[in-house]
C-alpha cells in the first residue's frame, strides 16, 4: 500500500511536471458546488477566528515550525481564518492567491501532502510561495466535512528543508481531525439552524392553515344569526380577527341606483369635504371596493408602492388618512352579481398568499349571503310581495337554464313544495367540464325554507366548483364534497346523483355516449331505451351527503344509444303521503313507458301534471341523445354496457 505521508518523488520528465501543475490550475475539485456550498456555510473567511488561531498555535508548538495555517481554498484564493507566523503583507491580508498555494493540491488530491524541500519538488518548485513567502518544508492535512468534501488544509511550514518525523505527521493528522470536527460542528449548527428555520416555516404554515380552517369554520356559522346589515359588518370584523387580523374593516353596499354606499365607519374621516366623494360613489370610482364589485374579483395591494402605482392622488390621500399600507377588497356575492364589497386594510405591508385570498373570498361569500338575507328581511318588513319576488329571483339564479351541448336535448323542471313562493331545497345543474364532458347533477337538501335554499346554493356551488376543477370521476367528486361539507361545517343533509356524459372516440364512431354516475342516497335514475322501454338504474345504496367524511364512493357506467332518454329527479316526484316509495317508482316506470315518442318537454310536463298534491320540492332534469346520431348498425347489433357494481 502506498504511504500517504511519503514525499512525492521528483519527476524525471519536465513536461510531466508542467502537466501536473496545469491540472491543479484547472477548476476541478476546487469548483465542486457541494464543496463550495459547505465552505460558505462554515462562515469562515479572512477574518481571524479564535478557535482556528488556537489550533495553528498548537501546530506551531507541537511540530516546532515557524508558520502554521488553517487554509480554506476557493477557486481563486486560499483564506486563513487560523494563522500563526506568516510574514507581512500576507499576515494582514490573511489570504494568498492560488499562485502562492500548496494547500490547493491537498484539496485537489484529497490526500496529505508532505514536502521536505519545495525548491526541488516537481509539484511546487515553481510556486510563488517558495520565493515570496519562504515556504521550503510543508506538511498539509485535508480538512473535511461530514460528506467527505475537502474544504482546505491544516498545514505546518518551515523556511528550511526538513525531514518530517512520523510522530510529527501523526500529531498534525490528529490536530487536522480536531479542526475537521470543529468545521463539521459549525456546519451541523448551520444545518440545525436551517432545519429549525424549515420547521419554523412549516409550523408557521401549519398555524396559518389551522387559522384559516378555524376562520372558515367560524365563518360558516358566524353569519347564520345576522339580521341587519350592521350585524353583517360586525360579524365580518369578528371573523377576520381569527387569522387575518386587519387594522381596518370596511363595508360598502350596492344601492338601488347601482352606486356604492360606505356604511358607518369610525375610522373614515368625516366632516371633510375632500373625502365626501368616497362615501357614496359609482362603480367606476378608482377605489378597490368599486373595482371588486365592478369586476366581481378580489383585488389585493400588498404595500403602498403597489397601491400608489394604480390609484390617483385623491385616493392615495384617503389611504394616507386611513393609515393603511396593504389593502384587499373582495366582492360580496349576491343572487344576481356582487351586492357590495368588504375592504380589509393593514398598517404594515401584508402580502396575502393563496390560502389568505381563499379565506377572504370565503368570508366574503358567507358575508354576501348574510347581507342578502339581511336585505331580504328588511325588504320583507316593508313589502311582502317584493320579498317574495326577490326570493324567486334567487331561486332562478341558482336554477337557471342549464347548458345544452350539441347532439343532446335537455329539459329541466322545478316545482317548490309551497305554491306561495317558488323556492326550495332541490336543485339541478348541467354544465360543461374542461375536458369536454357534460356534467349533470340533481340534488335534494333537507327542508323547503330559505335556509334550505342557502344550503342548496352552497352545495350546488361547492359541487360545481369541485367537479370543474377536480378532473375526476363522479364518485371522487362526491367524496370530495363530503369532505368540504364537513370541513366548512355547512350543517345540512342532502342526497344527490352526479353524472358525466362523455363520448370517447371509440364510442363516437358507433353513435354511443358513455354515462358514468355515482349515487349518494338519491332515487335511482330512469333510463328510457330508444324503443321506449324504461328501466330504473338501481345501484347498491350509499350514504347521504353531510354525514361526515365517507369512504370512497362507487362509480357506475353504461353506454347511451342514440334516442335514449335519461331522467334524473328528486323524491318529490315519486313520494306521496298515501303510498310508499316503491309504489311511486312503479308509477314512474308505468308513466314513462306510455309516451314512447313524446318530446322531452312533453315527457316532463306529462309526469308533473299527474302530481296533483305536492308535499315536497320536485326537480327534474332530462337528456336525450339525438336519434339521428345512430350509425348504420352492424349485423350483430350494438353492444350496450349496463351498470356494474
Amino acid at each position: 500500500m502506498t504511504d500517504p505521508f511519503a514525499p512525492i518523488p521528483r519527476s524525471a520528465d519536465a513536461g510531466a511536471d508542467r502537466r501536473e501543475v496545469a491540472s491543479v490550475s484547472d477548476c476541478g475539485a476546487l469548483c465542486d458546488p457541494q464543496r463550495l456550498a459547505a465552505l460558505a456555510e462554515t462562515g469562515l473567511d479572512v477574518a481571524p477566528d479564535p478557535v482556528m488561531d488556537a489550533l495553528t498555535e498548537r501546530v506551531r508548538r507541537r511540530l516546532g515550525v515557524p508558520v502554521a495555517l488553517v487554509s480554506l481554498v476557493t477557486p481563486d484564493q486560499q483564506m486563513f481564518p487560523g494563522m500563526t507566523g506568516l510574514p507581512e503583507p500576507w499576515a494582514s491580508r490573511r489570504s494568498t492567491p492560488l499562485s502562492h498555494s500548496f494547500c490547493q493540491h491537498v484539496v485537489a488530491s484529497a490526500a496529505p501532502l508532505i514536502i521536505e524541500d519545495a525548491r526541488e519538488h516537481p509539484l511546487v518548485r515553481t510556486n510563488l510561495a517558495v520565493g515570496e513567502l519562504g515556504v521550503v518544508a510543508y506538511a498539509g492535512m485535508p480538512l473535511t466535512d461530514e460528506a467527505g468534501n475537502v474544504l482546505g488544509s491544516l498545514c505546518a511550514i518551515d523556511t528550511r528543508p526538513r525531514r518530517w518525523a512520523p510522530e510529527q505527521i501523526e500529531s498534525l493528522a490528529d490536530l487536522a481531525q480536531t479542526c475537521s470536527t470543529e468545521l463539521r460542528l459549525r456546519l451541523a449548527r448551520v444545518d440545525a439552524d436551517r432545519e429549525r428555520r424549515r420547521r419554523d416555516q412549516v409550523d408557521a404554515r401549519l398555524r396559518r392553515s389551522i387559522g384559516h380552517s378555524e376562520t372558515l369554520a367560524f365563518a360558516s356559522q358566524a353569519f347564520a344569526g345576522t339580521e341587519t346589515v350592521d350585524d353583517v359588518r360586525e360579524r365580518i370584523g369578528e371573523t377576520v380577527r381569527h387569522g387575518l387580523s386587519p387594522a381596518y374593516v370596511g363595508l360598502t353596499v350596492l344601492d338601488d341606483e347601482q352606486r356604492l354606499q360606505r356604511l358607518r365607519d369610525a375610522r373614515f374621516p368625516s366632516g371633510d369635504e375632500q373625502y365626501d366623494p368616497w362615501v357614496h360613489y359609482g362603480l367606476d370610482a378608482p377605489l378597490p371596493s368599486a373595482s371588486a364589485v365592478r369586476t366581481g374579483r378580489i383585488v389585493h395591494y400588498p404595500d403602498r408602492a403597489a397601491f400608489d402605482t394604480v390609484h390617483p392622488a385623491p385616493v392615495r390621500l384617503l389611504h394616507d388618512k386611513l393609515g393603511l399600507q396593504a389593502v384587499v377588497a373582495a366582492p360580496l356575492p349576491g343572487p344576481e352579481g356582487p351586492i357590495g364589497a368588504v375592504v380589509l386594510g393593514w398598517e404594515q405591508p401584508r402580502p396575502l398568499d393563496a390560502d389568505d385570498l381563499v379565506t377572504v373570498t370565503t368570508i366574503a361569500g358567507y358575508a354576501g349571503q348574510a347581507l342578502a338575507r339581511a336585505q331580504h328581511r328588511q325588504a320583507e318588513q316593508q313589502r311582502v310581495t317584493a320579498t317574495r319576488q326577490l326570493l324567486e329571483a334567487l331561486q332562478r339564479s341558482l336554477l337557471s337554464s342549464p347548458f345544452e351541448p350539441d347532439h343532446l336535448q335537455l329539459a329541466v323542471r322545478y316545482l317548490p313544495a309551497s305554491r306561495d313562493t317558488a323556492i326550495g331545497g332541490d336543485w339541478y345543474d348541467a354544465f360543461m367540464l374542461r375536458d369536454g364532458a357534460l356534467c349533470l347533477a340533481i340534488g335534494d337538501v333537507a327542508g323547503h325554507d330559505r335556509s334550505a335554499v342557502v344550503a342548496m346554493g352552497q352545495l350546488r356551488n361547492l359541487l360545481r366548483g369541485i367537479a370543474y376543477s377536480a378532473h375526476d370521476t363522479p364518485s371522487a367528486v362526491l367524496t370530495e364534497l363530503d369532505g368540504a361539507i364537513t370541513d366548512l361545517a355547512v350543517g345540512t343533509l342532502a342526497t344527490s346523483v352526479l353524472a358525466r356524459i362523455e363520448q370517447p372516440a371509440q364510442l363516437a364512431a358507433r353513435g354511443l355516449r358513455r354515462m358514468r354516475w355515482s349515487n349518494a342516497g338519491h332515487p335511482p335514475p330512469l333510463l328510457i331505451d330508444p324503443d321506449g322501454r324504461p328501466r330504473l338504474l338501481y345501484t347498491p345504496p350509499e350514504r347521504l351527503l353531510g354525514l361526515g367524511r365517507s369512504a370512497r364512493r362507487t362509480d357506475h357506467a353504461l353506454d347511451l344509444e342514440p334516442g335514449a332518454t335519461l331522467l334524473l329527479y328528486t323524491d318529490g316526484l315519486v313520494e306521496r303521503r298515501d303510498r310508499d316509495v316503491d309504489a311511486g317508482l312503479a308509477w314512474l316506470l308505468d308513466r314513462a313507458a306510455e309516451p314512447a315518442h313524446s318530446t322531452l318537454e312533453e315527457l316532463c310536463d306529462g309526469l308533473l301534471a299527474e302530481v296533483t298534491e305536492r308535499h315536497d320540492d320536485i326537480a327534474v332534469i332530462a337528456i336525450r341523445a339525438h336519434p339521428e346520431d345512430r350509425p348504420r348498425p352492424p349485423a350483430s347489433g350494438p353492444e350496450v354496457l349496463h351498470p356494474a357494481d
